[in-house]
């Protein structure tokens, strides 16, 4: 009994420090930001709407994503991008551990083979530039 009276006092001050937070901890998200080519930007929205966001939605079905969008950047500065593309992810490691495997198999099943799939990103590679990918923590108030 004292011990168990021993432990539960050493507890309760992490209870206390537990409620002390103004926010909890919230999904994972991915944003990336692209710049489009001059005279391609809606060939490369065409291009999201046509595999990028078929593959997110395989992988929503799977489980590991959540939800996604696009936003357009209005009125970009110099050197900022046009787009900002946010995957919120169900959980980390579905973003970071998920096996390559996984990744091909998709990638076949959108584009029929692994030739055609590795085509595609060249041809995508031509008409946008990756400006740089950040992972994020969503922080909701409590």
């Amino acid at each position: 009994m004292k011990n168990l009276l021993i432990a539960v006092l050493l507890l309760c001050p992490l209870a206390v420090v537990a409620e002390d937070y103004d926010y909890d901890n919230g999904s994972y998200w991915t944003v990336t930001g692209v710049d489009t080519e001059p005279g391609h930007f809606d060939d490369y929205m065409s291009d999201l709407s046509n595999v990028w966001s078929k593959s997110l939605k395989m992988m929503q079905d799977d489980g590991k994503v959540l939800s996604y969008k696009v936003f357009g950047n209005v009125n970009a500065r110099e050197d900022e991008p046009d787009l900002w593309l946010m995957v919120e992810w169900k959980s980390a490691a579905d973003m970071l551990d998920s096996p390559r495997e996984y990744f091909d198999d998709n990638a076949e099943k959108l584009f029929g083979s692994m030739d055609k799939s590795k085509k595609a990103g060249e041809k995508r590679g031509k008409i946008r530039t990756i400006k740089g990918t950040s992972m994020l923590r969503e922080l909701t108030f409590n």
